[in-house]
Protein backbone atom coordinates (compact mmCIF):
# COMPACT_ATOMS: atom_id res chain seq x y z
CA UNK A 1 0.00 0.00 0.00
CA UNK A 2 0.96 3.45 -0.79
CA UNK A 3 2.08 5.06 2.56
CA UNK A 4 0.06 8.16 0.82
CA UNK A 5 -3.14 6.37 0.90
CA UNK A 6 -2.19 4.59 4.18
CA UNK A 7 -4.98 5.73 7.03
CA UNK A 8 -3.85 8.61 9.42
CA UNK A 9 -4.18 7.53 12.85
CA UNK A 10 -7.50 9.69 13.48
CA UNK A 11 -9.11 7.69 10.40
CA UNK A 12 -9.02 4.84 13.10
CA UNK A 13 -10.93 7.19 15.59
CA UNK A 14 -14.48 6.58 14.51
CA UNK A 15 -13.94 2.61 13.72
CA UNK A 16 -12.22 1.58 16.98
CA UNK A 17 -15.25 3.75 19.07
CA UNK A 18 -17.40 1.49 16.66
CA UNK A 19 -15.42 -1.56 17.93
CA UNK A 20 -15.50 -1.03 21.44
CA UNK A 21 -19.29 0.09 22.05
CA UNK A 22 -19.88 -3.53 22.69
CA UNK A 23 -18.30 -2.68 26.25
CA UNK A 24 -15.96 -5.60 26.71
CA UNK A 25 -11.90 -5.36 27.29
CA UNK A 26 -9.95 -5.20 24.31
CA UNK A 27 -6.19 -5.48 23.81
CA UNK A 28 -3.96 -3.65 21.42
CA UNK A 29 -3.14 -6.88 18.90
CA UNK A 30 -6.97 -7.75 18.68
CA UNK A 31 -7.80 -4.00 17.72
CA UNK A 32 -4.91 -3.68 15.10
CA UNK A 33 -6.40 -7.00 13.83
CA UNK A 34 -10.00 -5.87 13.33
CA UNK A 35 -8.75 -2.09 12.56
CA UNK A 36 -6.71 -4.39 9.62
CA UNK A 37 -9.90 -5.80 8.61
CA UNK A 38 -12.16 -3.37 8.90
CA UNK A 39 -10.16 -1.43 6.18
CA UNK A 40 -9.63 -4.34 3.70
CA UNK A 41 -5.21 -4.55 3.77
CA UNK A 42 -3.63 -7.21 2.52
CA UNK A 43 -0.43 -8.75 4.80
CA UNK A 44 2.05 -6.16 2.91
CA UNK A 45 -0.20 -3.63 3.84
CA UNK A 46 -0.16 -4.95 7.83
CA UNK A 47 3.32 -5.91 7.67
CA UNK A 48 4.21 -2.28 6.40
CA UNK A 49 7.65 -0.62 8.89
CA UNK A 50 8.20 2.47 9.67
CA UNK A 51 11.13 4.07 8.32
CA UNK A 52 12.76 3.43 11.53
CA UNK A 53 11.96 -0.47 11.23
CA UNK A 54 10.71 -0.93 14.47
CA UNK A 55 6.87 -1.10 14.25
CA UNK A 56 4.68 -1.67 11.87
CA UNK A 57 2.25 1.62 10.69
CA UNK A 58 -1.03 0.29 11.25
CA UNK A 59 0.57 -0.33 14.71
CA UNK A 60 1.87 2.98 15.59
CA UNK A 61 -1.55 4.28 14.56
CA UNK A 62 -4.11 2.52 16.02
CA UNK A 63 -2.07 2.38 19.12
CA UNK A 64 -1.64 6.52 18.85
CA UNK A 65 -5.95 6.59 18.16
CA UNK A 66 -6.63 4.63 21.26
CA UNK A 67 -3.64 6.82 23.30
CA UNK A 68 -6.09 9.98 22.18
CA UNK A 69 -9.26 8.22 22.81
CA UNK A 70 -8.13 7.48 26.49
CA UNK A 71 -6.50 11.26 26.98
CA UNK A 72 -10.17 12.55 25.93
CA UNK A 73 -11.88 10.41 28.41
CA UNK A 74 -13.51 8.32 25.44
CA UNK A 75 -11.99 4.96 26.45
CA UNK A 76 -10.37 3.96 29.67
CA UNK A 77 -7.27 1.80 30.16
CA UNK A 78 -7.94 -1.25 32.08
CA UNK A 79 -4.37 -3.10 32.20
CA UNK A 80 -1.28 -3.65 29.93
CA UNK A 81 -2.49 -2.35 26.49
CA UNK A 82 -6.15 -3.16 27.59
CA UNK A 83 -8.99 -0.83 27.28
CA UNK A 84 -12.40 -0.45 27.04
CA UNK A 85 -15.56 1.78 26.19
CA UNK A 86 -16.23 4.79 29.43
CA UNK A 87 -19.66 6.05 30.07
CA UNK A 88 -18.55 9.08 28.93
CA UNK A 89 -17.79 7.16 25.29
CA UNK A 90 -20.43 5.51 25.50
CA UNK A 91 -22.89 8.46 25.86
CA UNK A 92 -20.95 10.10 23.17
CA UNK A 93 -21.51 7.69 20.59
CA UNK A 94 -25.21 8.49 19.98
CA UNK A 95 -24.24 11.76 19.25
CA UNK A 96 -20.85 11.32 17.23
CA UNK A 97 -20.10 11.58 13.68
CA UNK A 98 -19.64 8.84 11.66
CA UNK A 99 -16.37 10.01 11.21
CA UNK A 100 -14.48 11.74 13.97
CA UNK A 101 -11.02 13.75 13.67
CA UNK A 102 -8.29 14.87 16.27
CA UNK A 103 -10.26 18.58 16.08
CA UNK A 104 -13.59 16.78 17.16
CA UNK A 105 -11.51 15.15 20.65
CA UNK A 106 -10.54 18.61 21.67
CA UNK A 107 -14.41 19.15 22.78
CA UNK A 108 -13.37 17.25 25.59
CA UNK A 109 -11.51 19.26 28.50
CA UNK A 110 -9.05 16.33 29.37
CA UNK A 111 -7.85 16.23 25.84
CA UNK A 112 -7.43 19.80 25.76
CA UNK A 113 -5.56 19.53 28.94
CA UNK A 114 -3.29 16.46 27.47
CA UNK A 115 -2.13 18.87 24.86
CA UNK A 116 -1.53 21.62 26.69
CA UNK A 117 0.81 19.83 29.69
CA UNK A 118 3.96 21.60 30.22
CA UNK A 119 3.82 23.70 26.64
CA UNK A 120 1.80 27.51 27.08
CA UNK A 121 -0.34 27.99 24.13
CA UNK A 122 0.86 29.84 20.84
CA UNK A 123 0.05 33.40 20.73
CA UNK A 124 -1.40 34.55 17.52
CA UNK A 125 1.95 35.67 16.39
CA UNK A 126 2.79 32.31 16.23
CA UNK A 127 6.01 31.34 18.55
CA UNK A 128 7.05 28.52 16.12
CA UNK A 129 8.18 30.93 13.45
CA UNK A 130 10.55 32.34 16.18
CA UNK A 131 12.30 29.19 16.99
CA UNK A 132 15.47 27.92 15.60
CA UNK A 133 15.29 24.22 14.40
CA UNK A 134 16.67 22.55 17.22
CA UNK A 135 14.55 24.63 19.88
CA UNK A 136 11.87 22.43 17.76
CA UNK A 137 13.08 19.46 17.81
CA UNK A 138 13.46 19.94 21.39
CA UNK A 139 9.51 20.54 21.90
CA UNK A 140 9.20 17.56 19.57
CA UNK A 141 10.95 15.38 22.41
CA UNK A 142 9.51 17.31 25.11
CA UNK A 143 6.16 16.74 23.77
CA UNK A 144 6.73 12.56 23.28
CA UNK A 145 8.12 12.26 26.93
CA UNK A 146 4.83 13.99 27.82
CA UNK A 147 2.86 11.56 26.75
CA UNK A 148 5.22 8.47 27.29
CA UNK A 149 5.09 9.69 31.02
CA UNK A 150 1.00 9.81 31.18
CA UNK A 151 1.57 6.24 29.46
CA UNK A 152 3.36 5.24 32.24
CA UNK A 153 1.23 6.35 34.92
CA UNK A 154 -1.64 4.80 33.06
CA UNK A 155 -0.08 1.11 33.07
CA UNK A 156 0.99 1.27 36.66
CA UNK A 157 -2.38 2.28 37.98
CA UNK A 158 -3.46 -1.28 36.48
CA UNK A 159 -0.08 -3.54 37.34
CA UNK A 160 -0.42 -5.81 40.88
CA UNK A 161 0.47 -4.21 43.52
CA UNK A 162 3.49 -7.37 43.71
CA UNK A 163 4.44 -6.37 40.13
CA UNK A 164 4.65 -2.69 41.12
CA UNK A 165 6.92 -4.11 43.97
CA UNK A 166 9.39 -5.05 42.01
CA UNK A 167 9.05 -2.34 39.76
CA UNK A 168 10.15 0.17 42.59
CA UNK A 169 12.78 -2.72 43.51
CA UNK A 170 13.75 -1.57 40.07
CA UNK A 171 14.03 1.93 40.13
CA UNK A 172 15.81 1.98 43.01
CA UNK A 173 18.45 -0.54 42.43
CA UNK A 174 18.94 1.81 38.81
CA UNK A 175 19.71 4.56 41.14
CA UNK A 176 22.53 2.71 42.77
CA UNK A 177 20.90 1.72 46.41
CA UNK A 178 20.57 -1.90 47.73
CA UNK A 179 23.33 -4.16 48.03
CA UNK A 180 21.31 -7.29 45.38
CA UNK A 181 17.82 -7.31 43.85
CA UNK A 182 17.30 -10.67 46.48
CA UNK A 183 17.81 -9.04 49.05
CA UNK A 184 15.55 -5.60 47.92
CA UNK A 185 12.60 -8.18 47.30
CA UNK A 186 13.28 -9.63 50.93
CA UNK A 187 13.41 -6.31 52.43
CA UNK A 188 10.60 -4.66 50.65
CA UNK A 189 8.58 -7.75 51.37
CA UNK A 190 7.95 -6.52 54.71
CA UNK A 191 4.92 -4.17 54.30
CA UNK A 192 3.21 -2.15 57.16
CA UNK A 193 6.28 -2.20 59.26
CA UNK A 194 5.03 1.03 61.45
CA UNK A 195 4.96 2.83 58.67
CA UNK A 196 8.08 1.80 56.45
CA UNK A 197 7.65 -0.36 53.41
CA UNK A 198 11.13 -0.91 52.71
CA UNK A 199 14.91 -0.91 53.94
CA UNK A 200 17.52 0.01 51.38
CA UNK A 201 21.39 -0.33 51.82
CA UNK A 202 22.84 2.51 51.12
CA UNK A 203 26.31 0.32 50.99
CA UNK A 204 27.38 -2.80 50.02
CA UNK A 205 28.03 -3.26 53.18
CA UNK A 206 24.48 -2.50 54.65
CA UNK A 207 25.92 0.04 57.49
CA UNK A 208 23.71 2.78 56.20
CA UNK A 209 19.92 2.93 55.85
CA UNK A 210 17.26 4.63 54.11
CA UNK A 211 13.81 3.90 54.79
CA UNK A 212 11.28 3.94 52.37
CA UNK A 213 7.65 4.14 51.82
CA UNK A 214 5.59 3.45 48.46
CA UNK A 215 2.01 4.93 48.00
CA UNK A 216 0.28 3.42 44.25
CA UNK A 217 -2.94 5.67 43.72
CA UNK A 218 -4.96 6.83 41.44
CA UNK A 219 -5.13 10.11 39.93
CA UNK A 220 -7.14 11.88 42.09
CA UNK A 221 -6.15 12.62 45.36
CA UNK A 222 -2.63 13.49 46.66
CA UNK A 223 -0.54 13.00 49.60
CA UNK A 224 -1.16 14.97 52.21
CA UNK A 225 0.78 16.52 55.60
CA UNK A 226 -0.84 14.07 57.89
CA UNK A 227 0.59 11.61 55.89
CA UNK A 228 4.49 12.84 55.85
CA UNK A 229 4.39 13.26 59.34
CA UNK A 230 3.12 9.56 59.84
CA UNK A 231 6.36 8.50 57.36
CA UNK A 232 8.64 10.86 59.96
CA UNK A 233 7.31 9.51 62.86
CA UNK A 234 7.99 5.73 61.42
CA UNK A 235 11.40 6.93 60.76
CA UNK A 236 11.99 8.41 64.16
CA UNK A 237 11.08 4.75 65.50
CA UNK A 238 13.57 3.30 63.73
CA UNK A 239 15.99 5.70 64.91
CA UNK A 240 16.43 6.33 60.85
CA UNK A 241 17.60 9.58 59.23
CA UNK A 242 17.15 9.21 55.71
CA UNK A 243 13.79 8.50 53.91
CA UNK A 244 12.15 8.22 50.35
CA UNK A 245 8.81 8.81 50.01
CA UNK A 246 7.46 7.18 45.92
CA UNK A 247 3.89 7.69 44.95
CA UNK A 248 2.26 7.46 42.05
CA UNK A 249 0.18 10.82 42.49
CA UNK A 250 1.47 14.39 43.95
CA UNK A 251 2.11 16.01 46.63
CA UNK A 252 0.53 18.99 48.23
CA UNK A 253 2.08 22.41 48.83
CA UNK A 254 1.98 21.38 52.72
CA UNK A 255 2.91 17.84 52.55
CA UNK A 256 6.31 18.96 50.67
CA UNK A 257 7.04 21.84 53.65
CA UNK A 258 6.33 19.52 56.25
CA UNK A 259 9.01 17.06 54.66
CA UNK A 260 11.32 20.27 54.00
CA UNK A 261 10.62 21.63 57.70
CA UNK A 262 12.08 18.16 59.44
CA UNK A 263 15.04 19.18 60.36
CA UNK A 264 16.24 16.23 62.19
CA UNK A 265 15.63 13.47 58.63
CA UNK A 266 16.58 14.31 55.34
CA UNK A 267 13.79 12.93 53.50
CA UNK A 268 13.15 13.06 49.83
CA UNK A 269 9.66 12.93 47.72
CA UNK A 270 9.15 11.25 44.53
CA UNK A 271 5.63 11.97 42.78
CA UNK A 272 4.42 9.88 40.06
CA UNK A 273 5.93 12.15 37.53
CA UNK A 274 9.38 11.81 38.65
CA UNK A 275 8.85 8.09 39.36
CA UNK A 276 8.01 7.84 35.36
CA UNK A 277 10.78 10.47 34.37
CA UNK A 278 13.34 8.20 36.74
CA UNK A 279 11.96 5.00 35.12
CA UNK A 280 12.60 6.68 31.30
CA UNK A 281 15.89 7.86 32.05
CA UNK A 282 16.96 4.44 33.89
CA UNK A 283 15.42 2.54 31.10
CA UNK A 284 12.81 0.87 33.54
CA UNK A 285 9.91 -0.53 32.14
CA UNK A 286 10.42 1.68 28.65
CA UNK A 287 12.72 0.71 25.92
CA UNK A 288 14.23 2.59 22.85
CA UNK A 289 12.39 2.40 19.39
CA UNK A 290 14.76 4.64 17.58
CA UNK A 291 17.77 6.59 17.98
CA UNK A 292 17.80 10.26 16.51
CA UNK A 293 21.44 11.67 15.73
CA UNK A 294 21.34 16.01 15.45
CA UNK A 295 24.86 16.57 13.61
CA UNK A 296 26.42 20.13 12.77
CA UNK A 297 29.74 21.65 10.92
CA UNK A 298 32.78 20.24 12.29
CA UNK A 299 34.68 23.74 12.27
CA UNK A 300 38.03 22.09 14.16
CA UNK A 301 37.99 19.40 10.95
CA UNK A 302 37.81 22.56 8.14
CA UNK A 303 40.62 24.87 10.54
CA UNK A 304 42.69 21.51 9.92
CA UNK A 305 43.01 22.19 5.98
Amino acid sequence: MNIINFPKFDEFLSPIMTYCKDKQEHILSETIDAMAMEFRMSDDQKNQLLPSGKRTYIYDRVEWAITYLVQAGLLERTGRSKFKISELGLNELSKMPSKISYSYLQKFPSFVEFKALRHPKKTNSDNSESMTPDEELEILFEKREDLLIQNLLSTLFNIKPADFERLIIDVVLSLGYGKNHEEMARVLGKSGDQGIDGEISQDKLGFDKIYLQAKRWGSKGSIVPGQIRDFIGALTIKNALKGIFITTTSFTKEAKETAIKDNTHKIVLIDGNELAKLMIEHGVGVRTVRNYEAKEIDDDYFESF
